[in-house]
């Protein structure tokens, strides 16, 4: 039986190569040192490639990384060597283009800060698990602003009771599905 296509990683970092927001998906960085010194090597190979224009692609160490570069931000999704690049362009466009949908076209370091909360929903509407589950930008940003209209106020400015109701919901939505 073939396995669905997977991701390993979905990284976003700053134009110094340090984390805005980053989710892993695979046991192959069992350590948080482990995992910044991949993010390091990898920022550092890819730093002085042209890639801001279309996506990019690359072999690194094992890994299949496709890549593409915004004003001060760096995407990156990482599949194993085996996997399909063009799956994994799809999956890093859909990210793309449904940050560049919620933050309204102003794709910079500044306004992924002040969004950090739905560029992370926005991992999760992508991929559970290593699994791919929407590479739709329209679609994913649905999803994400539905979140956060339901959420009523921004996490940040919830209270924990509010949170923990807002949590709730969500969950006993998902389980109704």
């Amino acid at each position: 039986m073939e396995l669905p296509p997977s991701v390993k990683n979905i990284l976003l970092l700053d134009s110094e190569g340090k984390r805005i927001a980053v989710k892993y998906y695979s046991d192959d960085w069992s350590t948080n040192s482990a995992k910044e010194a991949f993010e390091k090597a990898v920022f550092t190979k890819t730093q002085k490639t042209n890639a801001r224009t279309e996506v990019e692609i690359t072999l690194f160490d094992g890994n299949v990384v496709v890549y593409k570069f915004v004003q001060d931000l760096h995407f990156f999704v990482t599949g194993s060597e085996d996997e399909n690049e063009i799956i994994l362009a799809s999956v890093l466009q859909g990210f793309f283009d449904a940050v560049d949908l919620l933050l309204r076209g102003n794709v910079d370091k500044r306004e992924a800060l002040e969004n950090l909360d739905l560029i992370l929903l926005c991992l999760d509407e992508i991929v559970d698990g290593g699994i791919i589950l929407e590479t739709d930008a329209s679609v994913i940003a649905e999803k994400v602003a539905s979140h956060s209209v339901d959420a009523g106020a921004p996490l940040s400015e919830q209270t924990l009771t509010q949170a923990l109701a807002t949590a709730r919901e969500h969950l006993k939505r998902s389980l109704l599905k």
